[in-house]
């Protein structure tokens, strides 16, 4: 089965079972400051994960567009690729394990769909821990199924377990289905570790909200400082290390006790004043109200038995303080929570090029038709032509070119550069180019391969042909600038290699002078066999650019997207934002992508020239008194097409449902949106651009914030 017809059937498959088929998002996040690339089809959804109605139902599939960095070391092996296509189907809030489990389950094995004999299929299920029971449901449903305990293996966290990727966050157990690849009979128990049993296929049960102690209270007299107000500053350091917010209750003594302690960020509480004593259930619940706190947001410490015990009756993990080991082993244990979510949700994935890799029992997935022209095109190309010495280097080339074709050419593409995807870009055209050195391919080699990607995709993502004049000149400018130091490089690279190990300075004189990424040199030099300081390299860049690249490498890990107050705030600013522009500037303006982080907002906009100071504050201003306006934001759910007659602004080139979300800002703006925003536009804050610049040609960009605090 080819991937066209795997892709086609099992968007089929899940329509027959009340899925709405959603478009690929762009493979650059819009608000997710926590990944620099979509990396699972989940991230689109993020705001309906957390219970936004989406305006197509609550069963949804897609297949999404997707790129991993952290796989790129393993690229080369048998399913290993950055960027891959990744199927997927959701429950928000609606059908739980048994539909997932057996819809799997039907889709694999029936006669009309991949029809694979099951006797080949095994399963993992999370094993259960202190955080979260075992999943015995889940490995009944596949019993059910006809799946065998033998075939059947139970695993940890690290194995069958769905983040948070970040600290907080909705998680739960997996269910991972593997197919026998080996050409013996697969063998009656289930070995997850033997690699003949590839796994294709995970279920994600969204069943948990992992939250952390926001709040310690620390009796301060008997706990904190003494009668002469002596603090214990280990205990102190212990609580500040735990970076929560923090409330001290006093028991007395709180006029000079929260002084003492108000530089430590402590806020003192008592109602003592009020007579109500903390061995009274009605202290811990008036406190508990005041701040707005869930108990199992609290962590309490008290020297005396009695209010320990009430604190517990109210729900409050307490403990009678006796040391400060006591008290850092209490906090280390129950810092996390793991409570049951409103909305179970059902997240799966299922990744195109490894399962089309299963269905044509093929070694490994570079053999498929997803591969196979990219490599006919580069072994034209080469002095030497592939053979086993030299197929890591073709794979390599295929992969990131591949990859490299769908970060320029995305909806929100972005230039190589120093930072952030364009690092990253320019570490994949970079490679390649040092593999293709290997090979012997000719300057420009590059081209004649995107082409070949191009004419492979254009079908499914006609934006890539849409894009093409952009892939072309980013690429040939990054291949002309790195050709033309690269053999210098190497040379450089050979003769401070020749001397041993390299220092930090070695490698950011690779990078600075001959634009090697680190990760280039650790490679070379790791096929040397050497090693490289590479914290000795990172303090060189941060000195001389004062621009830590280990910020950006924290952010390639994934996780979810930071909805809080303050990212909702900017998001709405750049709605706002986005007609201000056409309003003053031109009415010819579109968007062309944004970031948002909690500290700024990143803004791209079509137009030619560079806007003058006038016009940046001619612009805030338009913002700021829109803002001061109140105006009401509103959410409306209508076909696309109506969308399209209200001429509610839209992305170049992004893909929407037939059903879309609009939001309104009052009458001033109308926006294709999945969400969320704040209320009323006064919750904003001030606005203030920063930075006006070009990215790209007939590409501007704006970076600006707002704020802490709404405008009165």
């Amino acid at each position: 089965m080819k991937a066209q017809e795997l892709k086609k059937l099992y968007l089929e498959f899940f329509k027959s079972k009340g899925h709405a088929v959603i478009p690929s998002a762009p493979l650059i996040p819009e608000q997710d400051p926590t990944v620099l690339f979509t990396n699972a089809g989940m991230h689109p959804l993020i705001p309906f994960l957390s219970g936004q109605p989406h305006p197509l139902g609550r069963r949804l599939a897609s297949v999404q567009k997707c790129m991993r960095t952290q796989d790129i070391d393993e690229v080369g092996d048998a399913s290993h690729t950055t960027f891959f296509e990744m199927l997927g189907n959701w429950s928000l809030g609606d059908y739980f394990k048994k539909e997932a489990i057996e819809w799997s389950f039907e889709f694999l094995t029936g006669k009309k769909w991949l029809n694979l004999p099951k006797e080949k299929i095994a399963v993992t299920c999370f094993q259960g821990d202190h955080d979260a029971p075992k999943d015995t449901e889940s490995a009944e449903i596949w019993m059910k199924l006809g799946i065998p305990t033998e075939r059947i293996a139970f695993m940890g966290k690290e194995d069958n377990w769905w983040g948070p990727v970040g600290e907080t966050g909705p998680c739960g157990p997996d269910t991972e289905m593997f197919y026998w690849v080996g050409t013996e009979k697969p063998p009656r128990k289930f070995d997850p570790n033997d690699k003949n049993w590839v796994e294709i296929w995970n279920d994600v049960f969204m069943q948990f909200n992992k939250t952390k102690t926001s709040v310690l209270l620390v009796d301060g007299m008997h706990c904190l400082y003494d009668k002469e107000f002596k603090l214990n500053q280990e205990l102190l350091e212990v609580v500040n290390s735990f970076k929560v917010k923090k409330i001290l209750v006093v028991n007395g003594f709180r006029e000079k006790g929260g002084k003492l302690l108000a530089n430590y960020g402590f806020e003192a509480f008592s109602l003592e004043e009020r007579e109500i004593k903390k061995d009274n259930q009605k202290y811990f619940k008036d406190l508990l109200s005041r701040y707005n706190l869930k108990p199992e947001e609290v962590i309490y410490f008290d020297h005396a038995p009695e209010n320990v015990s009430t604190a517990k009756k109210a729900g409050i993990t307490s403990i009678v303080y006796q040391n400060v080991q006591q008290a850092k082993a209490f906090i280390e244990s129950n810092f996390y929570h793991f409570t049951p979510l409103k909305q179970q949700n059902v997240d799966t994935g299922l990744g195109v090029e490894r399962v089309t890799m299963v269905l044509q029992g093929k070694s490994n997935v570079f053999e498929t038709e997803l591969f196979q022209p990219i490599f006919k095109k580069l072994n034209s190309l080469a002095r030497e032509k592939i053979n086993e010495r030299n197929i890591y280097s073709y794979r390599v080339m295929a992969d990131h070119l591949r990859a490299a074709t769908f970060i320029l050419g995305d909806e929100r593409g972005v230039a190589p550069s120093n930072i952030d995807q364009g690092y990253i870009l320019r570490r994949y055209i970079r490679r390649t180019i040092r593999h293709g050195k290997k090979v012997g391919m000719p300057a420009g080699f590059c081209i004649p391969v995107i082409d070949v990607i191009i004419g492979m995709y254009t079908g499914e993502y006609p934006i890539l042909k849409t894009k093409r004049s952009f892939i072309v000149e980013e690429l040939t400018k990054e291949e002309e600038k790195f050709e033309h130091t690269l053999e210098k490089g190497l040379k450089e690279f050979e003769r401070l290699a020749a001397q041993g190990n390299l220092s930090g300075k070695d490698a950011f004189l690779l990078f600075q002078s001959y634009g090697f990424p680190l990760e280039m040199t650790e490679e070379m030099a790791d096929e040397k066999k050497i090693k490289v300081d590479a914290d000795g390299f990172l303090r060189e860049y941060e000195e001389h650019q004062k621009l830590s690249r280990s910020g950006a490498e924290k952010k390639f890990k994934g996780g979810l997207a930071d909805l809080s107050p303050d990212v909702i705030k900017m998001h709405t600013a750049t709605h706002i934002l986005n007609e201000a522009l056409r309003k003053v500037i031109s009415k010819d303006i579109r968007q062309r992508g944004s970031n948002i982080t909690p500290e700024r907002l990143r803004f791209d906009f079509s137009f030619e020239r560079k806007l003058t100071p006038e016009e940046i504050k001619k612009v805030e201003e338009e913002v700021n008194r829109v803002i001061t306006a109140d105006y009401k934001v509103t959410r409306k759910e209508m076909p696309r097409s109506d969308a399209e007659k209200l001429d509610a602004q839209k992305e170049f080139g992004q893909k929407y449902p037939e059903k879309v979300s609009v939001y309104f800002v009052g009458d001033y703006s109308k926006e294709f949106c999945g969400g969320p925003h704040v209320q009323h536009t006064q919750e904003i804050g001030h606005f203030k651009i920063i930075k006006e610049e070009s990215v790209a040609a007939g590409v501007r960009r704006i970076k600006a914030t707002v704020s802490r605090e709404p405008r009165s």
